[in-house]
């Protein structure tokens, strides 16, 4: 079957969404659960008791990678007046964040914590929703700011 796009067309079309993501892009922090180190200290057993008297400690390590997205704010409701000395907040505010598969990978590899940029943390609210651009693949999340 013929295409309405020659194939010339499709990748300038590929070049042109590539470079609206370079262009907005911006640096976001992926926060996962952290690893659960246990640290045994070894001290003689303490006779007297039925439990060992081996005192166990665990140190966390954390885990986090950067990423490049687009971000963008979205506010249900968007007739609401907004008063820029005020620092509302409004409850049905989403965020929705665009990224490439690596990104998506990642968040998607284990449990995801949090989501940091622009100096606030986020939680996600959605699982990945491909946005597939003539062949060409990005990775919709919705996030919700975290109190």
């Amino acid at each position: 079957m013929a295409s309405f796009l020659s194939a010339g067309d499709i990748n300038s079309f590929r070049n042109d969404v590539d470079t609206h993501f370079d262009t907005f892009k911006r640096i976001i922090t992926v926060h996962k659960e952290p690893i659960k180190n246990i640290v045994q200290t070894t001290t003689n057993q303490m006779l007297g008791y039925q439990e060992d008297s081996n005192i166990v400690d665990y140190t966390y390590t954390p885990r986090s990678e950067t990423f490049y997205a687009i971000i963008k704010y979205n506010i249900r409701g968007e007739n609401l007046p907004i008063d820029s000395e005020l620092k509302l907040r409004f409850p049905n505010q989403f965020v929705e964040m665009k990224v490439q598969e690596d990104a998506r990978n990642y968040i998607n590899q284990d449990r995801t914590e949090k989501i940091t940029f622009d100096e606030k943390a986020f939680n996600l609210v959605s699982k990945d929703i491909v946005k597939n651009y003539l062949g060409l693949s990005y990775y919709v999340y919705y996030l919700r700011e975290t109190d």
